[in-house]
């Protein structure tokens, strides 16, 4: 399996106060944008058997997964990380050229608590919702 590179991402990313800046964390947050299509994914960190639950669809494996992760050029911010065991959650906003901003949720699920691999994904995004005046 290959490493899916963003060679020249014109994303830019920000990472909020309440991001932490343990490993795990650090490693959920480079996951997320990978999926995004703002950095790189590797092949090292998904199980061969991996699966990703987003927008409808699922997808089963590395290829699957690598082929969907697509680069974007996006703005994207970062606002929290949440690691406990085999479980991180990272969630935060997107704004895609020609697109609303969004909110988006990805809650990862590794194959040990030292997060060395992952397991599945389940991805949430839905777009952002300005408050009544």
């Amino acid at each position: 399996m290959n490493d899916v590179q963003h060679e020249s991402s014109t994303s830019t990313v920000e990472r909020g106060t309440a991001c932490g800046s343990s490993p795990k964390a650090k490693k959920a947050a480079d996951i997320a944008l990978g999926l995004m299509g703002a950095s790189a994914l590797l092949s090292d960190d998904f199980a061969e058997a991996v699966s990703w639950q987003k927008g409808g669809a699922a997808l089963i494996g590395q290829d699957a997964i690598f082929k969907a992760a697509k680069q974007t050029g996006a703005d994207i911010r970062i606002d929290e990380i949440v690691t406990h065991g085999k479980a991180a959650a990272v969630s935060g906003q997107v704004r895609r050229m020609g697109q609303p901003a969004a909110l988006f949720c990805h809650m990862i699920r590794f194959t040990s608590a030292s997060a060395k691999q992952v397991a599945s994904v389940i991805s949430f995004e839905h777009p952002l919702k300005e408050p009544r005046k």
